[in-house]
């Protein structure tokens, strides 16, 4: 029998950031985002920049990751992210800033800055606006 819940649990090098039994999952892999409910297959994946969506009892919670790679068992799933903060807990202002700065970077060219480099860092900011905004 396919349990009703299954256990999330979110880690970055310096914290435990979620842990809890939860109704769903949406993750940000390399090949596109995807789903995990309870019963689902034995999953290993790299995760690229984006949101996680989680579901609990029909309540969403965002959180904006910087990847990482998830680990699906059939006890649970593991998150080991680079970095990852709650929507809620995102400082707007802060991201906001990062973004215009990464833009400014990238206009300025290779010769300036590195171009790479600042259009991972406006991602990364996009990302953390967005995941405030939910």
């Amino acid at each position: 029998m396919i349990p009703k819940k299954i256990k999330l649990e979110i880690l970055t090098p310096q914290r435990r950031v979620y842990s809890t039994a939860i109704s769903s999952v949406q993750l940000p892999g390399e090949q596109g985002y995807f789903g995990v409910f309870p019963g689902h297959t034995p999953y290993v994946s790299a995760l690229k920049v984006g949101e996680i969506k989680i579901d609990v009892d029909g309540h969403s919670n965002y959180f904006a990751t910087s990847g990482g790679v998830v680990e699906v068992l059939p006890g649970g799933v593991s998150v080991l992210a680079e970095t990852c903060e709650s929507g809620n807990d995102v400082d707007v202002k802060r991201a906001e800033s990062a973004r215009d700065r990464a833009k400014n970077r990238i206009e300025g060219g290779r010769k300036e800055w590195d171009v790479q480099r600042a259009k991972i860092a406006l991602a990364r900011a996009i990302n953390r606006i967005g995941a405030s905004s939910k």
